[in-house]
């Protein structure tokens, strides 16, 4: 059976709370110097996050500028954006043109005469719809003959050619539309019926050949396809849209205005162009903020940046200034550094952009920017490569982070080390403590016993002589 064992009992100390104590104290300053190192490798660890971080977004955006396209692009300018819009793609030669829009496509629609109503028999026999010379066949006999019957089958045979019906209510009676699915003069649409000697009863009545002079089936919309004259020439569409009549150029039509010409303007894309590099030089100024923010040192206030005089951050500032300054090499123009196209580096190592130097490079010598950025010593490029070599896994960030991951995992096991001193010493106090309550207790034992005694001793009376 196990002992139990009270403190403090021969003593009256606190055994306990004295133990607690003196453990805490021995914990105290090492636990404090652990702590106070692991903070810190954190701090470390979240800042080569934030420094990461800060790469790869300005990696991301040198995307654009990578491509050679960015600097192929083309803007529209139109006259009258109720007429037409324009969409282009690099191939469009800049150019200014006279755009008349003479007519826009229909659908090709047509209508039977008017019936009592939907449910009025129509007659029976075969009935052939083709659109575009394709050609839906359907056999109309009793009982499904009516108007509603013919709309329905139509619009859900598989055999549909590219055609919709409907019925339509005027005040002379019921009207069976059929309205091509598309526009253009080759979707027109042709009825014939054949009765095989039956009789069809009014079946015929929906007959409609477009080149007759009169049919049974009147047209309510005559098909028609887009006419469009660009500087005397004409192209036309079953659709809305003109393509590559101007090559790399596209025609979205809205309305036609007959005799009335607009114009049309194509030129390169300089806004989107100077945008893309107005960001490079943001991106980049803001890539170098987070690197002087973890690097800097306040003499006022004495505090140092969590990265501050780490030598991989030295190192990455170095290698990004040496990518910024050095030329483009084997281009075959005179401009070849970002400082030619009034990009120069200003305070703190940040980039300043002369908008007017860019734009006059993108007057004189246009091909030289995207040469300067997306080719394969370009600077962005250059840059991508750089970025790469430095984020991605088994990178120099990656090998630093999991040396300060290391860090934290030897702390750790400092920490668990501690805990093994710390419990052995508690129980060497709690040892000692028990040990001295209880030569205390066998002393107040003694003294107690002693006292009983002398007590108890015979008095020795020094009274009077007789």
């Amino acid at each position: 059976m196990a002992s139990v064992t009270a403190t403090g009992v021969g003593s009256g100390l606190d055994i306990g709370g004295i133990v607690k104590q003196l453990v805490a104290a021995e914990r105290a300053p090492q636990q404090t110097r652990l702590d106070s190192k692991e903070a810190r490798v954190q701090s470390q660890l979240s800042a080569y996050g934030t420094l990461k971080s800060s790469l790869s977004s300005f990696q991301s955006s040198l995307s654009a500028l990578s491509d050679a396209d960015t600097f192929l692009k083309r803007s529209a300018t139109v006259g009258d954006k109720d007429v037409f819009s324009v969409t282009v793609d690099t191939s469009a030669a800049a150019g200014d043109y006279s755009v008349e829009v003479e007519q826009l496509a229909t659908r090709h629609k047509i209508a039977s005469a008017a019936y009592a109503d939907s449910d009025t028999s129509v007659g029976t026999g075969q009935l052939s719809i083709t659109v575009n010379g394709e050609t839906m066949t359907l056999d109309i006999e009793t009982g499904g003959d009516s108007l509603a019957a013919i709309r329905d089958a139509i619009n859900s045979s598989e055999a549909n050619p590219g055609v919709s019906a409907s019925i339509v209510n005027d005040q002379d009676g019921a009207h069976l539309v059929l309205t091509a699915d598309k526009s253009g003069v080759e979707n027109t649409i042709s009825v014939s019926v054949s009765t095989d000697g039956s009789d069809t009863g009014d079946l015929a009545q929906l007959d409609y050949d477009p080149n007759a002079a009169s049919n049974p089936m009147a047209e309510k919309v005559e098909a028609l396809d887009s006419i469009v004259h660009i500087d005397g020439f004409t192209q036309t569409s079953a659709d809305l849209q003109i393509t590559d009549m101007i090559e790399g150029v596209t025609l979205d039509l809205k309305e036609a205005r007959p005799g009335e010409s607009i114009s049309l303007s194509i030129s390169r894309d300089t806004a989107s162009i100077t945008k893309s590099v107005e960001g490079f030089v943001s991106n980049y100024n803001k890539l170098v903020t987070v690197i002087n923010d973890l690097t800097a040192y306040d003499p006022e206030t004495k505090t140092a940046g969590l990265l501050q005089g780490d030598a991989t951050v030295r190192g990455i500032a170095t290698q990004l200034r040496q990518a910024l300054s050095n030329a483009v090499g084997g281009l075959d123009s005179d401009i070849n550094t970002l400082a030619e196209l009034g990009i120069t580096t200003g305070d703190n190592g940040k980039l300043v952009l002369d908008s007017d130097a860019l734009k006059e490079v993108m007057s004189e010598d246009f091909n030289a920017i995207s040469q300067v950025f997306s080719g394969d010593d370009g600077y962005a490029s250059r840059f991508d490569k750089l970025i790469d070599g430095l984020v991605q896994t088994g990178g120099l960030l990656d090998i630093r982070t999991q040396g300060l991951e290391g860090q934290i995992d030897r702390i750790g096991d400092q920490r668990e080390t501690l805990d093994r001193r710390i419990a052995s010493i508690e129980a060497r106090y709690t040892a000692q403590f028990n040990a001295l309550d209880s030569l205390l207790g066998q002393l107040n034992s003694t003294g107690e016993f002693l006292t009983q005694q002398l007590a108890n001793l015979p008095t020795i009376n020094s009274g009077n002589k007789k």
